[in-house]
């Protein structure tokens, strides 16, 4: 039977506890539409600024314990905190968001508990993808791929580096750096690099929940 990890705790080592199921619910787009006074249908404004987003998910769990003085710390441990969650039928992603505990019933010697975590849209990768380049002066292209959630990686530059990427050029001397305008999408992401010196990219991928 698998089990989960909340924040530093996890459920089976630390409180014995089985884990019934942990329900997965998927986040809602957030819709935009717009009336079109005197016309058919509707103006459908939801990728209008670029993309679509999201509500939170959530994450309903049961789990049996084998004693109060157990269910009790779990409670305290967890509930009403934000935290990262892994289930440990999925190891190698994070959730992240917020725990409720909304029930707890008892049958003889057995004690249940019934959690909610309101999370973020995307399960995040454990590993960050890392890409690094050593530049002499020349150009090149490299492909950075990434997966649903767009992100804005970091990157660390040591020297003179320039770097392309949609059109729009930035200029980076030694240091560390990220732009808002420099946002990783979904699939392959082409970047031209010129100049002297190393250049590192480092971003976390996330999948929708």
């Amino acid at each position: 039977m698998f089990g989960a990890v909340f924040g530093d705790k996890y459920t089976r080592e630390d409180y014995g506890a089985i884990m019934n199921y942990a329900r997965i619910i998927p986040p809602a787009p957030k819709i935009n539409y717009v009336d079109i006074a005197g016309g058919n249908s509707s103006l459908d404004l939801t990728e209008a600024l670029g993309g679509i987003v999201y509500e939170d998910g959530s994450i309903e769990f049961k789990f049996t314990l084998f004693s109060r003085e157990a269910l009790s710390r779990m409670k305290n441990d967890i509930h009403g905190k934000r935290m990262d969650i892994i289930l440990e039928r999925e190891p190698d992603f994070y959730y992240n968001g917020r725990i409720s505990c909304t029930k707890e019933t008892q049958d003889g010697r057995l004690h249940e508990l019934c959690l909610t975590a309101q999370v973020y849209p995307y399960k995040f990768e454990r590993v960050e993808s890392i890409h690094v380049e050593t530049m002499d002066g020349k150009e090149k292209e490299i492909l950075l791929q990434n997966d649903t959630m767009p992100v804005m990686p970091k990157i660390v530059v040591e020297g003179n580096i320039r770097i392309i990427h949609e059109g729009i050029m930035y200029k980076m001397e030694t240091g560390e750096y990220q732009d808002p305008d420099l946002m990783l999408h979904e699939g392959d992401n082409r970047i031209k690099i010129s100049g002297k010196g190393r250049v590192r990219f480092a971003y976390r991928k996330g999948w929708i929940i």
